[in-house]
């Protein structure tokens, strides 16, 4: 099996000095530049689940910009029933998840901000979901976190190179898959540079590889 990480590690990877971590430690935060986040229209956030640090410094940090949730395992009252049998349980990170709940009720009682209960798979499409509830936006950041889905989304994505400012992803199923992924970066690699990558643990290993990574790109 190629050691697809190690290719895209010595080919495409070019490390900024800007970056910043936005979201939470671990699972679900993302590096990027400031400057992706304050110089966008709209954050397209694809997989939330009940983490949306993310999404909440992205709304933070660019009062202007528009926020845009697609997940439909959450709402407000599942993640509160859920928060509220947490803390009876013996489960971890009961504060940071009553912290989260808080963090989505208070998002989406914001005119510039929409959760919708949808799956993101095909024949949807991200940048008419957008259109519909946003209109025309120039300067996209995209965030898809939707568990293998994000392959069905790559020819559209290569589609709207001109109004993307950045892109993080999960990368999942790796160990069959990962020729879908070199032959994005390789197409987008024009006009983007890939940034920051690293290995999820969480996905699991093949032959020492990884089968699920995370990628952040920005335009150049």
């Amino acid at each position: 099996m190629t050691n697809y990480y190690q290719h895209i590690k010595d080919y495409y990877l070019i490390e900024s000095t800007t970056l910043l971590r936005f979201g939470s430690i671990g699972d679900g935060g993302y590096y990027l530049s400031p400057n992706s986040i304050t110089e966008s229209d709209l954050l397209f956030s694809g997989g939330i689940s009940s983490n949306v640090e993310f999404e909440f410094d992205f709304y933070r940090l660019n009062p202007n910009a528009s926020l845009l949730m697609v997940d439909p395992t959450v709402s407000k009252w599942k993640l509160l029933l859920k928060g509220i049998a947490r803390l009876f349980l013996n489960k971890t990170r009961k504060l940071s998840y009553l912290y989260n709940i808080l963090i989505f009720w208070d998002l989406t009682n914001k005119k510039r901000c929409k959760h919708l209960s949808k799956w993101l798979k095909t024949p949807e499409q991200i940048f008419s979901i957008i259109q519909t509830y946003f209109g025309y936006k120039k300067t996209v950041v995209l965030k898809l976190d939707i568990e293998g889905s994000e392959y069905d989304f790559l020819e559209e994505l290569l589609a709207h190179q001109s109004q993307i400012r950045a892109m993080v992803f999960e990368f999942h199923d790796l160990d069959v898959k990962h020729h879908l992924l070199l032959d994005f970066i390789k197409k987008i690699s024009n006009n983007f540079n890939l940034v920051f990558m690293e290995v999820n643990p969480s996905g699991g290993f093949v032959n020492s590889l990884p089968k699920c990574i995370e990628l952040s790109f920005e335009r150049k």
